[in-house]
């Protein structure tokens, strides 16, 4: 019997971040513009004093609050949550490969996984506890989890977890369809315009979302096994590769996305008075058809990356097989290393960036214009005041990821996380 007492060779180190000139833009990118949109839809839950009704929208809105629900609940409403949840997974896959081809071990790669994901519940409790009751950071970490446990998991089976949990989204997204709203909160037995009854209203909420993180979960993995799919194909990092893919998405997605919002988004202006049964069914058909148009966002930037990396290609061919050699596969594309977008792009994708630190320091600008007990502009207001105050603090969050960007510095949010989930 024989003892081998040879030194074990270390593990491999964890794949860490990656370097921003090695990232690929369309993610960013996307990441950036839905930002816009989760800033917008989360809006209107610092409305207070108003009757509201389908979509949280108040019931006696102005001409100008109409035309921002038209618009907001068109394009916006349950379309920039899918796509952000589209995209957690995606990176989450990213996240993935990225260590398998580092060489890392299923085990220490699940490991880091978990720990990532428990990190993210623990900043979204704290975010709900202390600035927003309506966070989603908490509800990814639980799925992050689940991704985790499934990320050796064969597409067959996302397939399947995905059909089988599309009847939980569908379901849950007829609440929307309701009135009351996230503004409606008379049946609490305390003031929430105090600042005493707010944090008390917000632990309530944190314990009601730890209660429903599972229907949460299951509400969100017909997303996320979307995203996961198009993360396996490497579809925004490959976008040329799969141009007819990203061509259906957009033209179909995109008719289908509008023809079905608008139904639930006549009613919330009051253009037509269904009853609560068919209101309930509008609400189903708004959030399913916000899949289509989450999936035409994606396509529409995936294609149109694609058409410029085709037209980088191109225009290197055509520079010669030297310049092409010298310059790589990657160079003058928007989509990968290298890439040199104009100042809209750049600014757009540092966002993405730091899409984290963003999405919390929108919270905190949204807490101090519009809370009753901050400078009160959500008291009493119309969609059309919260939107404009939604466009400038995301506005604000673009100054803030550019100054950053161009001091090569990365969000501290995502700093944090990372040091947290990847240690020293």
């Amino acid at each position: 019997m024989s003892t081998d007492l040879s030194p074990k060779p270390p593990p491999v180190a964890y794949s860490g971040p990656v370097a921003a000139s090695e990232r690929f833009v369309a993610p960013d990118l996307l990441r950036g513009v839905a930002l816009l949109g989760i800033a917008l839809a989360n809006s209107v839950y610092y409305i207070v004093g108003r009757t509201m009704g389908p979509l949280a929208r108040p019931v006696d809105g102005s001409t100008g609050d109409h035309v921002a629900d038209v618009l907001v609940g068109t394009f916006v409403d349950n379309r920039a949550f899918p796509l952000f949840t589209l995209l957690f997974a995606y990176g989450f896959t990213v996240l993935i490969r990225r260590q398998a081809e580092r060489g890392v071990d299923r085990g220490r790669a699940r490991s880091l996984l978990l720990r990532r994901s428990l990190w993210l519940i623990v900043f979204g409790a704290l975010h709900i506890v202390l600035l927003f009751e309506g966070d989603i950071l908490l509800s990814y970490g639980a799925l992050g989890l689940v991704l985790a446990a499934m990320f050796a998991a064969s597409d067959k089976v996302f397939r399947v977890v995905g059909w089988s949990t599309l009847v939980v989204f569908v379901v849950m997204a007829g609440v929307d369809g309701l009135g009351g709203g996230a503004g409606d909160t008379s049946w609490l037995p305390f003031d929430q315009r105090t600042v005493l009854g707010d944090l008390l209203w917000r632990v309530i909420a944190l314990a009601g979302l730890v209660f429903t993180a599972p229907f949460t979960v299951a509400m969100l993995l017909p997303l996320a096994a979307i995203g996961t799919l198009l993360g396996r194909r490497r579809v925004l990092e490959q976008p040329e590769q799969h141009v007819v893919l990203l061509r259906r998405l957009t033209l179909v997605g995109f008719p289908i996305s509008i023809v079905g919002a608008l139904p639930l988004v006549l009613a919330a202006i009051g253009a037509w008075q269904p009853g609560e049964g068919l209101l309930y069914l509008l609400g189903m058909l708004h959030g399913t058809t916000g899949i289509a148009g989450a999936l035409a966002f994606f396509g529409l930037v995936g294609w149109w990356a694609a058409r410029r990396a085709e037209r980088a290609s191109s225009g290197a061919g055509a520079a010669g097989p030297a310049a092409g050699r010298a310059a790589g596969p990657a160079a003058g594309s928007v989509v990968g290393p290298g890439a040199q977008p104009g100042f809209v792009l750049s600014a757009l994708v540092a966002v993405g960036r730091r899409s984290l630190t963003c999405y919390l320091l929108q919270s905190v600008l949204f807490v101090v214009l519009l809370k009753p007990w901050a400078l009160g502009l959500g008291v009493e207001a119309g969609t059309l005041r919260v939107a404009l105050v939604a466009v400038g603090v995301w506005l604000a969050t673009v100054v803030v990821a550019v100054v950053l960007e161009r001091t090569s510095t990365p969000g501290p949010a995502e700093r944090l996380l990372r040091r947290l989930s990847y240690g020293r």
